[in-house]
């Protein structure tokens, strides 16, 4: 198949690429980064702008047979998406989040896909970052849902959680890992709170996957592990495959609040469970996800055998974190 990834230079973009052309696809990346090192030699790369709509016009002289659209945050980005590619591409596969669950209102877990259809929005909601995010996929979502009733725009939509994996920039998984490496305790608050998590090799697969599934136009896949995990296990399982103890503390975030404590520390932590239900993708999809386990000890390897980057923002607090570990383990005595 000839196929068009948009943004795939980097983490699961860059290893969704990476297999399609293993699997004898040819493979065109599209992204601002291109050239971008640890793509296979013979995936061809187009440096352009996905916010620029001439770039992606140039896109669509050709004709492809599937278009993996990793780079699209919001409406906008979706309807250019529909108008350019329409008629031109076998299947649109948008890479949304499972962060649109955290638009609805008291959606319940694990989360399943026709909640978005079922469950109305929230209607006074916190405004941040993340919210914006999350708002920003729905609405990307509901033009691409709408373009399928309508124009039968071939689109097909995976919403995995926080992804795991080598090559993670985002180094949240690592914050934790260092941590645990340098032998100090960890302040972990919503220990108990349960998430799923998606490994990058298995979202890449579910990319691959896709392309001959022949799911109808608009359907939407939680793609994610088949294990979720609470933060305390997350951890507790990164220690036993680091061959380290695990020192969790778990104060009340009030306290944690009044005494300065960084929360970008554990960005892993949660207000509640977040769990997905992945039984739509197993039953339709040629697709398995790989253990808990081999996520952790893959990734950790990687990040402690191969990363060579820059240690997170969040760690540069390490010794005032250490200090209040102190204060609390005197205070709780």
């Amino acid at each position: 198949m000839k196929i068009l990834i948009l943004g795939g230079t980097s983490f699961f973009g860059l290893e969704t690429a990476n297999l399609l052309q293993k699997e004898g696809h040819d493979v065109t990346v599209f992204s601002r980064r291109c050239p971008a090192p640890g793509l296979h030699l013979d995936i061809r790369q187009s440096r352009a702008d996905r916010t620029v709509e001439a770039d992606l016009v140039r896109m669509s002289v050709d004709r492809w047979d599937a278009v993996i659209d990793n780079i699209c945050y919001n409406a906008s980005d979706a309807e250019k998406a529909v108008r350019i590619f329409s008629g031109r591409v076998g299947l649109y596969v948008f890479t949304s989040s499972s962060a649109v669950y955290s638009t609805l209102e008291a959606a319940p877990t694990p989360y399943r896909e026709n909640m978005t259809a079922l469950l109305p929005a929230k209607t006074e909601p916190r405004r941040t970052p993340y919210y914006d995010y999350a708002s920003g996929k729905a609405e990307a979502e509901k033009v691409f849902l709408n373009a399928a009733k309508k124009i039968s725009f071939p689109v097909l939509m995976v919403r995995p959680p926080v992804v795991i994996g080598p090559r993670d920039h985002t180094l949240r998984a690592y914050s934790y890992w260092l941590r645990l490496a340098d032998g100090g305790p960890l302040f972990l608050p919503g220990a108990a709170f349960r998430a799923s998590y998606a490994f990058s090799p298995d979202l890449a697969a579910a990319f691959s996957a896709l392309l001959t599934s022949g799911a109808a136009p608009g359907t939407a896949f939680n793609i994610a592990g088949g294990e979720v995990l609470s933060l305390e296990d997350f951890v507790k399982l990164s220690a036993r495959i680091m061959h380290r103890d695990a020192a969790i503390l778990t104060p009340p975030k009030e306290w944690l609040k009044g005494n300065g404590w960084n929360p970008a520390a554990s960005p892993l932590s949660g207000g509640g469970d977040f769990t997905l239900d992945i039984s739509k993708a197993l039953n339709a999809l040629d697709w398995r996800p790989s253990p808990a386990e081999k996520m952790l000890k893959d990734t950790i390897d990687w990040f402690l055998l191969r990363y060579t980057g820059p240690a997170p923002e969040n760690y540069a607090g390490r010794k005032g974190e250490l200090a209040l570990a102190e204060k609390w383990k005197t205070e709780a005595a």
